[in-house]
């Protein structure tokens, strides 16, 4: 029978919980690994653009949401121990201990971003950044440049903290080794609200079927919280990608006006 001899995960296990015990495993077990084309044709981005500014006063983006997730290194992953007090010392010796307190921490009062990290569930660490509209925006007037150089700072130290690879489960050729092996990569999973009115160009919904080769997904929105839409009570889509490469995210950012993301 196959099995992980660093952590004992068998082959079964595996195919049952579809997750990791360890790096290892994600040497051992076999699964599919979807390969997505990894640039989004002029064309096609003209073609995005074109609906948007068409239809830019019927589209809202509601909110904007960039999730990381990391294990650490040569540890047993979340499927057998959480590892929450190794993980508060990690965060602890890097001067990220106080961001687990929502109520503490200034960065975390400003609705714009929301900063978060939680421990335990499928990894061992995970970090949120919402951005969430706070009045009626359009394309673009979403506010997502509007940060303090203060804020945007310790911000992208918390984001270098979550890509230094001595801390973290990570193999060439694999990169950051998550739980879920469709994480595997960046562990990076980025999306966008966007709140449909009525009147919006009909091929916005078919143009979306185009990007899904690009690993780009696109449908109705189920999942959200409801503070999450402000006064806004129409039709709610989701649009979100992992692992991105980052120039076919800066195309696709540009065209809905949000330069300034991460």
């Amino acid at each position: 029978m196959m099995f992980c001899r660093f952590c004992g995960t068998t082959d079964s296990q595996f195919r049952i919980s579809g997750k990791f015990g360890c790096e290892h495993c994600a040497l051992q077990f076999s699964y599919p690994i979807k390969k997505n084309q990894s640039l989004i044709p002029k064309s096609l981005i003209d073609e995005i653009e074109r609906i948007f500014t068409k239809s830019d006063s019927k589209i809202r983006i509601l909110s904007v949401r960039t999730r990381l997730t990391r294990n650490l290194r040569h540890n047993l992953f979340p499927f057998y121990d959480v590892k929450e007090e190794e993980v508060k010392r990690l965060l602890d010796e890097n001067g990220f201990l106080e961001l687990l307190n929502l109520g503490t921490n200034p960065i975390l009062k400003k609705i714009n971003p929301m900063v978060r990290l939680y421990l335990g569930g499928e990894d061992h660490l995970r970090l949120e950044i919402i951005w969430t509209a706070e009045t009626e925006n359009t394309l673009q007037t979403f506010p997502i440049q509007q940060v303090s150089k203060e804020r945007h700072k310790n911000i992208k130290s918390l984001l270098r903290f979550f890509f230094q690879k001595q801390h973290w489960a990570f193999a060439n050729g694999f990169g950051y080794i998550a739980s879920c092996p469709t994480n595997l990569g960046r562990g990076r999973r980025d999306s966008l609200l966007l709140g449909i009115e009525p009147g919006v160009d009909p091929s916005f919904f078919s143009l979306f079927d185009k990007l899904s080769e690009f690993g780009i997904e696109f449908a109705p929105s189920t999942d959200h919280r409801r503070e999450s839409l402000g006064n806004f009570r129409g039709l709610v889509v989701k649009i979100s990608w992992k692992n991105a490469f980052a120039v076919q995210k800066r195309k696709f950012y540009k065209i809905l006006g949000l330069r300034g993301s991460l």
